[in-house]
């Protein structure tokens, strides 16, 4: 009977292996040897994932839409973080309720994958810290143009980058925990930009018409973000999806191969089309809250 030497190899391949992890476990120091090679397999993983997240943001930096900023916008206004309700939503010492503008981060009430990612992001940078708000329209906070129709502020929100200084003045009578500042910072992070650039952030339009002013940076962002699977892009496939002529939002095929769709807002809707999802996101287009949840 011949003998296949190629299925022959990978036999004694095999049987080598087994014979070497059992003289291995005889070992006074297989445990001490095991810790130390996953300890190796952990740590050449965290060199990979950094060596990942240095190209990203060289890919940023390189495309001129970095979202830090060598200096403050001079109508930006300051104020104490007094809690942080999610990643776009956080509340101001004074009780004011503010959202972040031009952006969606997954929603914690649904458990959307990075919900609780993107409020960490938020949470680091403003909680217990002085903040600064630029808004759409002029007039500060007191204008109701900066309000949406949950009288929400709607603004950007501004951290300074650097060592933090210490406390600024205690708990606000329990309310607030201990405020911190940073003394002559020389970069500024624009909170919603960042949240894009690390992929825990859409770019957001309710309407065509109420683009914010940095709309075209926030789709390179997330462009980018997608490009380099960081955050909620990570395992992103791309799909099929419905559009309608004028609308903002895309909707969610039936069978991902023709308009045939369940939501309510495609009812009355005609000259639908499909694009793929990718296209989508990158016109600025967000998915339909009915359809995606």
């Amino acid at each position: 009977m011949g003998i296949c030497l190629s299925t022959a190899g990978v036999c004694i391949s095999t049987a080598d292996d087994v014979v070497n992890d059992f003289l291995d476990r005889q070992s006074l120091f297989y445990e001490e040897s095991k810790r130390a090679r996953e300890h190796l397999q952990k740590k050449n993983a965290a060199a990979n994932n950094d060596d990942y997240n240095a190209i990203h943001v060289n890919s940023i930096l390189q495309s001129g839409l970095t979202p830090i900023y060598p200096t403050l916008p001079d109508a930006a206004r300051k104020h104490g973080c007094r809690n942080v309700y999610d990643g776009d939503t956080l509340t101001l010492e004074d009780d004011a309720r503010v959202r972040l503008m031009g952006i969606d981060t997954p929603e914690l009430k649904e458990r959307q994958p990075f919900a609780l990612e993107a409020k960490e992001y938020t949470k680091k940078y403003c909680y217990g810290k002085d903040v600064w708000l630029t808004f759409g329209e002029i007039g500060g906070s007191e204008n109701e143009k900066n309000k949406d129709h949950y009288g929400r502020l709607l603004a950007f929100i501004w951290v300074p980058l650097g060592d933090d200084s210490g406390s600024r003045g205690g708990t606000n009578g329990g309310k607030s925990p201990p405020r911190q500042s940073t003394s002559n910072p020389s970069q500024w992070l624009c909170i919603n930009e960042g949240l894009v650039a690390s992929g825990l952030a859409h770019a957001y339009s309710p309407s065509n018409s109420k683009k914010v002013h940095n709309h075209d940076k926030l789709l390179g962002l997330q462009r980018l973000a997608r490009v380099h699977k960081r955050g909620q892009w990570e395992t992103f496939k791309d799909y099929n999806v419905i559009v309608t002529p004028n609308g903002s939002a895309f909707h969610k095929c039936k069978n991902g191969k023709s308009t045939t769709s369940d939501c309510k807002h495609l009812s009355r809707s005609k000259n639908l089309s499909i694009l793929s999802a990718s296209d989508v996101y990158d016109k600025g287009m967000h998915p339909c809250r009915n359809c995606f949840g």
